[in-house]
């Protein structure tokens, strides 16, 4: 499971990095994040309950004054004072003394609220006998729409929406007021108008009464009619009018308690509370600006930044010396230990700490130079010994004495009438001639795929004949100089690994021809193919000398890249059937041409 999952084959710093970002930064972060917008909900949450709070204080000091006004109306009907003075006729002997009276009597009424009310302004009573009472400053306004449609009520309560009266003898003064205007009717007579009665209440004192203690600067409060107009609001400029904002008008009829909307391109926050009363639809509302909320969330704001910088900093800097102190240390360890794995006996870890990580460098360091020690002693000897006894077997052996042998079994095979026999001791014959060549390193091409068709003679006969072979020069390379016993080694290496043992038709295709890097060589069988990737991690990494075929390969590579440089050597071609393997090689003809290139010189391509 561990081959296929990526995490084991990632690098410590990467591991490091990805648990501290998936353990420690994130949560922390995710957290904080948690924290701070739970935190901002329920600052906005008390801001919200603390507004309606104050909204259904609002909402009762409005609905009292109101049923106040209700009730003084009320009284109006049943008090026979006021009836007298509405309906006593002026032929009646002593009119004028009892309607001073009376008057004297109505006019004390008002005054005592006059002076207790600050909300309240002025009161008219107008009686069908045609006397007309007035209480309070004197106000210039036409007042016949609203004494209209609270004639067509027939007696029920009205309430006027705000509008501009000026006081006599001063001007216009802007001042807002709000009337219950009301037919007053007969006891008997429900149906008989006696006179009307209009209350006026100045719309500033009004609003004043009702949001005291309730109402600051972070806070847009006003009363809202149902048909949207403004009853009283902090700016006098809006009173009497439609509120602009239309969407939040709307959403007052659907009687939300809180919505979100944007007024004058600002974020707000509405609360809106339905006023109870059973004569007149209004809603108080009171808007919250966003940017207020953030304003008083903002020492919360900026105490969560200042935890969270300082987590994140403490993370990164435990992060830093964690690699500092341990992945460091261990990658230098792993470096070191590849190089002493490729055989460079320099590898050297330094050590900085006396911890487990540091006793394991002075482990490695202690075990390198041991190692280093037992080579040049013991394995070194031993070579040496292998070395001169194989030069003492090779100078016994006398290169003339095996030639004219095998001649002269040849010969007698063909005198004995065996030409096959023959045939495969000539093969056999020019394989050890090649071979050994006088100690000769470099050879013809020609000479070299000479060398190659004797091999695989040989091979054919072994194999009783299933083996066929196809072998092809391109004219004009025939003498160009190569390395010995390159090319029989692919051939070797097809016929043991890249043909079953029962496969019925194993065919070989070798060709040379030049390439604009110079002369290129190809081994192709239709055998059972090759791991092209597998291959290529034997060829250029692998170090195993039992690896088989992979060390054939990788010895005649690198004698290639040793003498020539990177960009030659072999190459593996990918084909549907079959493998194929390409050696590339410079063109070379004189002797001189490959002294210069074995001195170090560039090779020339042209």
């Amino acid at each position: 499971m561990n081959r296929w999952n990526p995490f084991y084959h990632w690098s410590l710093k990467r591991k490091s990095m990805v648990i501290m970002l998936c353990f420690i930064f994130l949560p922390t972060l995710i957290v904080s994040l948690l924290i701070y917008y739970q935190s901002n909900q329920l600052f906005k949450q008390q801001v919200i309950d603390r507004t309606q709070q104050n909204l259904n204080n609002m909402e009762s000091s409005l609905v009292s004054i109101m049923e106040d006004v209700e009730d003084i109306s009320g009284y109006i009907i049943f008090s026979n004072e006021f009836r007298d003075f509405m309906t006593l006729p002026m032929d009646d002997q002593n009119y004028y003394e009892d309607i001073h009276r009376l008057q004297d009597h109505i006019k004390g009424f008002f005054t005592f609220h006059l002076n207790n009310k600050s909300y309240f302004d002025s009161a008219s009573i107008q009686g069908v006998n045609g006397t007309d009472l007035h209480v309070g400053e004197r106000l210039n306004s036409d007042e016949t729409h609203w004494d209209q449609l609270a004639i067509e009520r027939e007696g029920r309560i009205f309430w006027s929406e705000p509008y501009e009266v000026s006081r006599t003898g001063w001007g216009y003064d802007g001042q807002q007021v709000i009337s219950l205007v009301r037919v007053i009717n007969d006891n008997y007579e429900i149906k008989k108008p006696n006179g009307l009665v209009r209350i006026r209440l100045d719309s500033r004192e009004l609003m004043k009464s009702v949001t005291n203690g309730y109402v600051d600067e972070s806070n847009e409060t006003f009363l809202l009619r149902d048909n949207g107009v403004v009853m009283f609001h902090q700016d006098q400029s809006k009173v009497g009018k439609p509120f602009p904002n239309q969407k939040l008008v709307e959403v007052v009829d659907q009687n939300e308690a809180v919505v979100t909307f944007q007024h004058n391109g600002e974020d707000y926050y509405a609360v809106i509370r339905n006023v109870n009363d059973q004569h007149i639809g209004m809603s108080l509302v009171s808007l919250v600006r966003e940017d207020y909320i953030l304003g008083e969330f903002a020492g919360i704001r900026y105490t969560m930044v200042v935890v969270i910088s300082i987590v994140m900093l403490l993370t990164i800097v435990a992060f830093v010396g964690f690699v500092w102190t341990i992945v460091k240390p261990i990658i230098e360890l792993t470096e070191q230990t590849k190089r002493f794995e490729y055989g460079n006996f320099n590898a050297n870890v330094k050590v900085r700490t006396n911890d487990e990580i540091g006793k394991l460098g002075s482990h490695f360091n202690a075990a390198v130079s041991h190692i280093q020690r037992l080579i040049e002693t013991k394995y070194k000897l031993e070579l040496q010994n292998k070395e001169s006894e194989l030069k003492a077997l090779q100078s016994q052996i006398n290169p003339h004495f095996l030639y004219n042998t095998l001649d002269m079994i040849r010969w007698t095979a063909r005198i004995e009438n065996a030409p096959d026999t023959g045939k495969s001791i000539e093969d056999l014959s020019r394989l050890f001639r090649i071979s050994l060549s006088e100690g000769r390193v470099w050879i013809s091409l020609k000479d070299e795929f000479a060398y190659v068709q004797s091999y695989l003679e040989l091979q054919k006969r072994r194999l009783a004949g299933q083996l066929h072979y196809f072998i092809a020069v391109e004219a004009g390379i025939e003498q160009a100089l190569v390395m010995k016993i390159i090319i029989q080694p692919l051939a070797e290496n097809s016929i043991q690994h890249g043909f079953k043992r029962t496969h019925p038709n194993k065919r070989m295709y070798i060709r040379a021809y030049r390439t604009k890097q110079g002369v290129a060589i190809d081994v192709i069988d239709n055998g059972i193919g090759m791991n092209v990737n597998e291959i290529k991690h034997s060829l250029f990494h692998s170090q195993n000398e039992r690896d088989g075929g992979g060390y054939a390969l990788r010895n005649i590579h690198n004698r290639i890249v040793h003498a020539f440089g990177k960009k030659y050597g072999l190459e593996l071609i990918h084909q549907e059937i079959g493998a194929c393997i390409r050696i590339h090689l410079p063109f070379i003809e004189k002797d001189y041409e490959l002294l210069r290139i074995l001195e170090g010189e560039d090779v020339n391509d042209d």
